[in-house]
């Protein structure tokens, strides 16, 4: 195991882990060791590594001092983990070319950096990314050159680059969001202001 700050209070785990079978977008539940407490040793997390990769990736805030980050902070290189529970809210589509686009907050990133990874080594979709941020823009550096469209924004230019992106890319695309409650009903209606169809927006939301 090892841990990596992204900035401020934003960490990477990495957990070698072969023989883990999943998909771009799945999540997990991750249980940190000790007495078993739902509340304080499990929670859902989405995979930020890509299928195939040499290790698995989680990305999360610690700044909350909950039982649970405290259990991850402290966790030591020989340490382990056990997940569960695979699923998926949200997925790549499996039998289209097109765009996709991407539009998140903060850590609600970390399901799109498997998802953009993914397309990209596929090379069958074009895609645009949209994040919205006070300070550092998670995955940035890594991200912005595997997307046709990289636009960071700050809170008040959001909804205007969404309204940019629905009617931009709204005739053949499929809209990923994820972020916080707030984030996605602002998204979703701007989206359905743009005539953006429903089915053609995919949601993952913040547990």
């Amino acid at each position: 195991m090892k841990k990596v700050r992204e900035y401020d209070d934003v960490f990477s785990f990495f957990f070698d882990a072969p023989g883990v079978n999943y998909r771009a977008g799945q999540y997990t539940h991750l249980r940190v060791g000790g007495p078993l407490d739902f509340l304080g040793s499990v929670r859902e997390m989405s995979f930020a590594s890509a299928p195939g990769d040499p290790e698995l990736m989680f990305s999360m805030h610690l700044g909350s001092n909950s039982k649970f980050k405290k259990k991850m902070s402290a966790l030591q290189p020989d340490d382990t983990i056990s997940l569960f529970g695979t699923g998926a809210h949200v997925k790549l589509p499996e039998h289209r070319t097109g765009n996709l686009v991407f539009i998140a907050g903060g850590v609600g990133m970390t399901p799109f950096r498997s998802m953009i990874l993914e397309a990209h080594k596929a090379g069958n979709h074009q895609t645009a990314l949209v994040q919205v941020q006070r300070g550092d823009f998670l995955y940035r550096k890594e991200l912005e050159p595997l997307v046709s469209d990289y636009l960071a924004v700050r809170p008040e230019t959001f909804v205007d680059t969404v309204k940019k992106v629905g009617g931009g890319y709204g005739d053949d695309a499929i809209f990923y969001v994820c972020g916080s409650r707030r984030l996605i009903a602002s998204v979703v209606e701007t989206l359905n202001g743009c005539g953006i169809e429903k089915e053609k927006v995919r949601i993952e939301s913040y547990k």
